[in-house]
């Protein structure tokens, strides 16, 4: 029997420990299986890693300040670079050093890993960097006339707009603590600045009902605090980032190679329901016809919506019904080691003839 097992970062437990914490629980009690481990990531923290984990490559220091560094992955042709190193506090100046350095070294190829970022500047820091000035209209124009040979893609970790009720300053108020107050005043703020970008930038109508298409309004155009959307403003491609991951580590061929795939994540909600990298190996390892099991610390999610996003089951450290308080940061890598263990008793049947 084949197992694939995949997860992404809970919390400060990077991809590759949260995987490799299945496999071993997973090995512990069926250790006839043979286990294929394949750390994910949505473009978030632990990108670079979980790509090199996956598919190999060169990791190179490249700067972000004088102080700073960012360690980048170079494989197949292509540059990844992962903007949560680099933006302290939402800044994205850093990031835009990095883009600057790689382009310096004759990248052409550049995936942007776009999320955890722990504040919100639209990507006008990154823009400036790039673009070499403080005024907009003139970094704007330097920097996209420096990518303009540049494939740049923005692999994004959520679909939020830059504005509006879903949108980077909106979710702040949840994710980063904000006062309502201040994320209004941000708000207000960012409007302005994606008004700006919007009129320096040349005018795309929609082909069929001839709109202006509106890049603040994207899906995804919010991930990182509105790094995303400068990304965007410089010609990079906005993508799911769990669908960019996916082609670059050729999930679907591995989920057909297996017999089973188990998907880990800290928390199974309803986020999970949309780009998400459960919900990414879900529907690949449904149109391979294989089943799926989901282990999360948290599953917030009943039977009919894991049933519904095509997973077969969904098993959690916490027992919803229990007063057990979570275990502490760190005893989580072994609490998810003993639910893989338990997990496997279920779904890896013993082999023919074995009674022990």
């Amino acid at each position: 029997m084949r197992v694939l097992v995949t997860s992404d970062h809970w919390g400060e437990l990077s991809a590759s420990e949260a995987t490799t914490a299945i496999v071993v629980g997973w090995q512990e009690r069926a250790p006839f299986v043979d286990i294929d481990a394949l750390p994910f990531s949505a473009g978030g923290r632990g990108f670079v890693a979980a790509l090199d984990d996956a598919i190999g490559g060169s990791r190179v220091a490249v700067a972000a300040s004088s102080a700073t560094w960012a360690d980048v992955l170079v494989s197949n042709g292509c540059t990844y670079v992962e903007a949560a190193q680099v933006c302290p506090g939402g800044d994205s100046t850093g990031l835009g050093t990095v883009i600057d350095n790689v382009l310096h070294r004759g990248a052409r190829r550049i995936v942007v890993g776009v999320g955890d970022i722990d504040g919100v500047d639209g990507g006008r820091g990154l823009i400036e960097a790039i673009g070499r000035s403080a005024d907009l209209a003139t970094a704007l124009a330097a920097a996209r006339e420096r990518l303009s040979d540049v494939e740049l893609t923005v692999a994004y970790d959520n679909e939020r707009t830059l504005l509006g009720l879903q949108g980077a300053c909106a979710a702040a108020v949840e994710s980063l603590g904000w006062d309502p107050r201040v994320a209004q005043e941000a708000e207000a703020a960012m409007g302005r600045y994606a008004d700006h970008v919007r009129r320096l930038l040349p005018v795309r109508r929609d082909l069929i009902s001839g709109k202006e298409h509106r890049l603040d309004r994207e899906p995804g155009a919010g991930a990182g605090g509105g790094i995303a959307f400068g990304l965007a403003a410089l010609g990079g491609r906005l993508l799911a980032g769990a669908s960019c991951v996916a082609d670059v580590v050729g999930l679907r061929h591995r989920v057909g190679a297996a017999d089973l795939v188990v998907v880990g994540t800290q928390t199974f909600d309803w986020r999970c329901l949309g780009e998400h990298p459960v919900s990414t190996v879900v529907r690949a390892a449904a149109a391979e016809a294989r089943p799926t099991v989901v282990l999360a610390e948290h599953v917030e999610v009943g039977r009919r919506e894991t049933m519904s996003l095509g997973a077969s089951a969904a098993y959690s450290v916490i027992d919803p019904m229990s007063r057990r308080q979570p275990p502490a940061p760190s005893e989580l890598r072994g609490s998810l080691q003993a639910l893989a263990r338990r997990v496997a008793g279920t779904w890896t049947p013993r082999p023919h003839g074995d009674v022990g």
